[in-house]
């Protein structure tokens, strides 16, 4: 009985087809490059007036001034704090809800009342979690302070049907934006 070598054998066909699947895989790589390249300027430029109309929606000014190096910035989910003229804050927080990151404007007026609530940016259900855009839902925040509690949990604010982890994404979030106003407050 002979003994056959086993191992790995390199065959003109295999390295063949190894050389074409890299230059295609390299070629795919240089366009997506080139195409983001091409957009990442106007991608960061529409996502900047996104951001700028939010602001404007929940507590409207003639500026807004990034607030620098504030101990409210240690409070979990808050991303940026803007002072808007001596109307208040608006406050962007970042909670994580059930389709993943929401980005969530919050003003806040010198009376440490939320003003207004904007979804930047969220990728929950459709149908369920992306309810959370409609007026009906972010309403029950307007005129609200101190800590905010979906109904279940005995506050005032009504869940979204079939959404639960997103309504308290949103209301977490609304929290920290009154904690970090609350912090701007102690610390002025």
């Amino acid at each position: 009985m002979t003994e056959e070598k086993k191992g790995f054998r390199l065959d003109w066909a295999t390295l063949k087809l190894a050389v074409i699947l890299f230059a295609f895989a390299a070629v795919v790589a240089i366009l997506l490059g080139l195409v983001n390249k091409v957009t990442s300027e106007r991608i960061a430029a529409f996502n900047a007036e996104k951001t700028a109309a939010a602001m404007r929606a929940v507590l409207p000014a003639e500026s807004y001034t990034r607030v620098e190096d504030s101990a409210a910035y240690k409070i979990d989910l808050v991303r940026d704090i803007y002072t808007a003229d001596d109307k208040g804050w608006v406050v962007m927080v970042v909670p994580t809800g059930f389709g993943g990151e929401l980005e969530i404007a919050v003003g806040v007026d010198m009376a440490e009342e939320v003003t207004g609530v904007s979804i930047i940016r969220m990728s929950e259900t459709s149908g369920l979690g992306a309810n959370a855009h409609r007026e009906s839902f972010r309403s029950q925040f307007i005129g609200k302070s101190g800590a905010v509690a979906l109904k279940k949990h005995g506050g005032e604010i009504d869940a979204l049907t079939g959404a639960t982890v997103t309504s308290t994404a949103v209301t977490n979030g609304l929290n920290a934006a009154l904690a970090a106003v609350a912090e701007l407050r102690r610390g002025a």
